[in-house]
């Protein structure tokens, strides 16, 4: 199954909400948000504008690639199977591989 297509508003809110990110504001058009991991900088990732535009699976699988998510995964994260820990769950087991 491939990702889903989503508002970018609801990506944007899962993100702030579950991962809660640290956030830096951007000088283009999308901040950045940078995950850590027991401290360490895992990974960085474009946060969504607060809007109702529709973002296609086809730029998703960016953000989903970014927060070191299957495309399934990602979608558990967007429609709320996914908690916020359990996420860590998941790239802490991905950190261990790499």
């Amino acid at each position: 199954m491939g990702i889903k297509d989503f508002k970018e508003k609801q990506i944007r809110e899962k993100i702030l909400n579950k991962v809660n990110p640290k956030i830096q504001k951007g000088q283009g058009k999308h901040d950045k948000g940078y995950v850590f991991l027991n401290g360490v900088l895992i990974t960085k990732v474009k946060i969504p504008n607060n809007h109702e535009k529709l973002m296609r699976h086809s730029k998703s699988k960016y953000i989903a690639g970014d927060l070191r998510l299957s495309p399934e995964d990602f979608n558990d994260l967007i429609q709320c199977p996914l908690t916020g820990p359990n996420y860590y769950k998941k790239l802490q087991n991905w950190s261990d591989k790499n």
